[in-house]
């Protein structure tokens, strides 16, 4: 029995040891590939290219969250995206800005990675509506293609540098006030 724990003991570890450490160019290789992947994904919503957008997403056990609620799986956000650029549609995306990526590497193929986003786009009155919020995805590398296997999102109206209170915490405003 002590022989049997030894021998799992040491297993595991050899297991975890064998795990192949990333360099640093490939973990910013990593997260290049995620934000260009990002990019494209919000170019594609812009275009109105609901075939292109589904590309970002993998079509299984897919989970989404979003506003404080479980959304559901690859087909609810087939059906959302599908609902807001197919036929009859909204149809007046004008915007998605992205900005401050990040992204956590976890390995060669899994990866967290959160971006703000302001949104924009035309109502049925064709009134436009802004909205600010972040996505929050699980990356994996499926087929050699980055893919979400996971995604929060978050939507607030939109806010301005100055509804930002929190802001003065981040590590940008830090090192400027030193």
């Amino acid at each position: 029995m002590k022989w049997t724990f030894f021998l799992s003991v040491i297993a595991l570890f050899s297991c975890h040891q064998s795990e192949e450490k990333l360099s640093e160019a490939e973990i910013a290789q990593i997260k290049s590939d995620i934000i260009k992947r990002s990019e494209k994904h919000a170019n594609d919503l812009e275009n109105l290219d609901y075939k292109a957008v589904m590309t970002f997403y993998a079509p299984v056990d897919f989970i989404v969250f979003g506003d404080g609620y479980y959304w559901g799986d690859y087909l609810t956000i087939d059906g959302v995206w599908k609902e807001i650029l197919g036929e009859g549609g909204w149809k007046k995306m004008l915007k998605w800005d992205l900005q401050n990526h990040q992204v956590h590497v976890i390995s060669k193929t899994a990866a967290s990675y959160l971006v703000e986003f302001d949104h924009a786009h035309l109502d049925g009155n064709s009134d436009t509506i802004r909205s600010s919020g972040c996505f929050t995805y699980g990356m994996q590398k499926i087929g050699g293609e980055w893919k979400a296997v996971t995604a929060h999102v978050s939507h607030i109206p939109f806010r301005t540098e100055d509804d930002k209170w929190w802001s003065k915490y981040s590590p940008e405003n830090r090192l400027r006030e030193k």
